[in-house]
């Protein structure tokens, strides 16, 4: 669908015109795509599968803002059950400080709150030009990091993280957003993810479609969601082969926010665990609830390695848990 969100004056005097393009919509691949070119994977497979496809459970939108025939400037989000990521701010650089980007941001923001959002979620340089921007249509910074989030409801988190009952599923496209949420919660685990890196509050937005285009590969053998009964995706975990050992063992990551810690069993039970490879979990020493869980999935403490990993001015010490082969 494409919606004419009419002319604007920039800046300069030049007048624009700003669309508003939601997935798929495949008359504009061949527009937005090399205009994001600079991009890169893992990010051009979704944006070219959204355009040319859609993407079951999730809408992707494309703001656009038009000199003559040529975009000038682009803000992607995307979006699923009131929760969003802003991605894929960029103007030309030929026509940057006409006020595009504030333009573009207008129309992401108002569409995104005319349509019942709860938050939406970015990442940029701390105290950047682009951040102060961001901060100018209500995103604040998660600590003092780069990551940002917009709350319309400043009781967002407090509500969609209320302790429930729970399920497990395989992880789908409608995760994406909802997972950035999770990995983006203070309280917790700091080691949350050794296969993409994840320490204390992180994104999941660029992650989360090398996840899926490593499950089709085989990089990743099963990833699964905890999700509340209220729908919120509340834990995570996937198995990897580590590479740096050919393969062997397997890497288990999961992290279950801490208002559902108990339920980590849960998630661990639904895991098809291979029974001719060992299975290696690292957590940091202060995850107790995270280690009570691999105990309680027959997982034993295999080693640990002393001051391991730096958060802030304090160092953790890394214990790693392993599934034994034949168990």
């Amino acid at each position: 669908m494409v919606n004419d969100l009419g002319p604007v004056t920039l800046k300069s005097g030049e007048e624009a015109r700003l669309f508003h393009i939601i997935a798929p919509e495949p008359a504009w691949t061949d527009r937005i795509l090399p205009f994001l070119a600079h991009k890169g994977e893992p990010w051009m497979w979704p944006m070219k599968l959204a355009l040319d496809e859609g993407i079951p459970a999730i809408r992707m939108n494309f703001f656009e803002l038009v000199i003559g025939d040529d975009i000038a400037g682009n803000i992607t989000t995307v979006d699923a059950d009131g929760i969003g990521m802003l991605q894929h701010v960029f103007t030309n650089p030929d026509h940057r400080r006409k006020g595009i980007c504030q333009a573009l941001m207008q129309a992401a923001t108002e569409d995104f709150a005319g349509r019942g959002g709860r938050a939406m979620y970015l990442g940029t340089g701390y105290e950047s030009p682009a951040y102060w921007i961001y901060h100018s249509f209500g995103f604040r910074p998660i600590q003092k990091s780069g990551a940002m989030k917009w709350l319309l409801d400043p009781t967002f988190e407090g509500k969609y993280f209320t302790a429930g009952e729970t399920s497990v599923r395989n992880v789908q496209w409608g995760d994406w957003p909802a997972l950035t949420a999770l990995y983006q919660s203070e309280a917790g685990a700091y080691l949350r993810g050794l296969h993409f890196g994840h320490y204390g509050h992180s994104s999941y937005e660029g992650c989360f479609p090398a996840m899926m285009g490593q499950l089709d590969q085989g990089g990743i053998t099963q990833a699964k969601v905890l999700v509340s009964d209220s729908g919120a995706v509340v834990g995570h975990a996937l198995l990897a082969p580590q590479r740096q050992w050919r393969g062997e063992p397997v890497l288990l990551d999961f992290f279950v926010h801490t208002n559902f810690a108990r339920r980590g069993a849960q998630l661990l039970r639904a895991l098809d665990l291979p029974t001719d490879r060992k299975v290696q979990c690292y957590c940091d020493a202060a995850a107790g609830p995270k280690m009570a869980a691999l105990q309680g999935r027959e997982f034993r403490r295999e080693a640990l390695l002393k001051e391991q990993i730096r958060r802030g001015d304090e160092w953790l010490d890394v214990v790693i848990y392993a599934h034994r082969r034949g168990t």
